[in-house]
């Protein structure tokens, strides 16, 4: 059995990959406020977990349950995937409440560092494959006024992917660790950033233009991308990976082999 630790699985991509992860040899832990039962009605080999990552002092103790039901003496993967992700508060920082800013980085900088942190000390001694994949963002490289704490968060979460790649190196049973830009999405997180007062976020008007062009993909073809990246067989640690470009340059690569 393989199994799966996803985090933000209520909508959006999370929701997306679960789906497409849905099989008789895989078991799901699917984490998020509020329960998805669209998810838990397409398979039993789901436990859902109703949390809210903003508690980040109860994160040990909820990835000892998942644990607790997972045997890895028969375990052929395991992997965690750390999807989910909070936007707001779009403001500037001098505007910003002290309870939205440290509710940012508790949901996307150190609920992921804990999760993964609790996932390398319970998997130390499998000899299966594991892996994690950080969903981060662009938005680590390219900065709009307003959007500073999500910036930050997601850059912060690259370099710690970065850092935990090196230490992985040193290891007999090394975890498999990249973070992920996964581009524009049609999701909520979109939707909340082109509908802000533009007064409070200049950049709102940007969003809105990316959706009116089409540039967006769907949260379906964003996680069929993702799920590529979990499986792909050269598993670089601490990479940083652009699917957008990525994306290009397999459209290169692939070219000279269709016209042969």
């Amino acid at each position: 059995m393989d199994y799966f630790i996803i985090t933000g699985t209520s909508r959006g991509i999370g929701q997306a990959i679960a789906e497409q992860l849905i099989s008789s040899e895989h078991y799901l832990f699917c984490i998020s406020r509020e329960r998805n039962h669209s998810l838990t009605n397409k398979s039993k080999n789901i436990t859902y977990l109703e949390f809210d990552l903003h508690d980040i002092n109860q994160i040990e103790a909820l990835m000892n349950r998942i644990f607790s039901e997972i045997d890895l003496s028969r375990a052929n993967r395991v992997y965690l995937i750390n999807n989910a992700s909070m936007i707001a508060p779009v403001a500037f920082i001098d505007s910003a409440a002290v309870n939205e800013i440290t509710g940012n980085i508790h949901v996307n900088l150190l609920a992921p560092i804990l999760l993964t942190s609790t996932f390398m000390k319970h998997t130390k001694t499998f000899l299966g494959n594991k892996r994690i994949l950080n969903i981060s963002s662009s938005s680590a490289k390219h900065h709009h006024p307003g959007m500073s704490l999500y910036s930050a968060s997601k850059a912060g979460l690259d370099v710690f992917t970065q850092c935990v790649g090196l230490e992985q190196s040193h290891t007999q049973t090394p975890v498999g660790i990249i973070s992920i830009w996964p581009g524009m999405i049609d999701t909520n997180l979109q939707k909340e950033a082109r509908t802000q007062d533009q007064a409070a976020f200049p950049s709102a008007q940007l969003f809105g233009k990316a959706k009116d062009a089409g540039m967006l993909t769907t949260p379906e073809e964003t996680a069929q991308q993702i799920i590529a990246f979990l499986f792909i067989e050269h598993f670089e640690h601490g990479a940083i990976v652009d699917i957008y470009d990525y994306s290009k340059l397999q459209q290169h690569v692939d070219t000279p082999n269709k016209n042969t």
